[in-house]
C-alpha cells in the first residue's frame, strides 16, 4: 500500500507542477539524436516539462537516456500514447506522466492501475465528460488551434470543473488567449522545438522565454503578508 501512495503522490506532484509551469514543451523529432537535442536545449533553457511524442521509433530508447541524464532537471512525459503497451513501454523508459491524442478507456485504466498522471485527448462535450467521470485530473484539448480560445470558454461553461490543456497549433501569438480563456497550461510543439530549431539551443530558449513571458503576464504575484 506504501507504494501505491508513493506512486498517487508522484502523479498528485506532477499534476501541480504542470499547474504552475502552465506550459508543457512537446518534442516530436526523427532520431534518437534530435530527441536528445531538443530535451538538452529545452533543460539548459530553463524548462521545467518536456513530453517526448512516441510517434518515432527512436523515441522511447531517447526518453529512457533523456531521463537517466536529465530527469532531475526536467519532468519528462510520454506523448502520443494510444495503447496499454504504449503505456507500458513508456513507463519502463521513464516517463512520469502519460498524454493521449484520444479518449481510450484501456489506457486510462492502466494510467489509474499504475497511479502515474495521464492526460486524455478530447474534441468534443461528450468526450470531456467521458474523461472527468474516468477521473481525469487535467484534459488535453486537440486540435486546440483549429478550435480557437472561445472554445474553451465554451467547454468550461458547462464543465467548470474540467482543466483543459489546449494541444496543436499553440503559439505565441494564440497561447496568451487561451490562457485567459481558462485553460490551466498549453503544451506547445513546433512553436518551441522545430526541425529548423531542434539543434539550436539559442533558438529554443529565444522562443521558451517568449512563452514564459506570455505566462508571468497571467500569473497573478503574491500579496505581501498583511494585505
Amino acid at each position: 500500500m506504501t507504494g501505491r501512495t508513493s506512486h498517487a503522490s508522484e502523479a498528485a506532484r506532477a499534476a501541480q507542477a504542470i499547474k504552475q509551469a502552465r506550459l508543457i514543451a512537446i518534442i516530436r523529432a526523427d532520431t534518437h539524436a534530435e530527441i536528445l537535442a531538443a530535451v538538452r536545449a529545452l533543460a539548459a533553457a530553463g524548462a521545467v516539462i518536456a513530453e517526448i511524442s512516441l510517434a518515432t521509433a527512436d523515441a522511447l530508447p531517447a526518453l529512457e537516456q533523456a531521463t537517466d541524464e536529465l530527469g532531475d532537471q526536467l519532468l519528462l512525459g510520454a506523448g502520443t500514447v494510444r495503447t496499454p503497451r504504449d503505456a507500458e513501454r513508456a513507463l519502463a523508459a521513464g516517463a512520469r506522466f502519460l498524454v493521449s491524442p484520444g479518449l481510450d478507456h484501456d489506457v486510462v485504466s492502466f494510467a489509474q492501475r499504475s497511479s502515474v498522471l495521464h492526460l486524455p485527448g478530447i474534441f468534443s462535450p461528450t468526450e470531456l465528460a467521458d474523461a472527468l467521470a474516468s477521473g481525469a485530473v487535467l484534459v488535453k484539448l486537440f486540435p486546440a488551434g483549429r478550435l480557437g480560445p472561445g472554445y474553451v470558454r465554451d467547454l468550461l461553461a458547462p464543465f467548470p470543473e474540467a482543466r483543459l490543456v489546449p494541444t496543436g497549433g499553440i503559439t505565441t501569438a494564440n497561447a496568451g488567449e487561451f490562457l485567459d480563456a481558462g485553460a490551466v497550461a498549453v503544451a506547445v510543439g513546433t512553436a518551441l522545438v522545430s526541425p529548423a530549431t531542434v539543434r539550436d539551443p539559442e533558438a529554443v530558449s529565444a522562443a521558451l522565454m517568449q512563452f514564459q513571458s506570455l505566462i508571468t503576464e497571467r500569473t497573478p504575484k503574491a500579496r505581501p503578508h498583511g494585505d
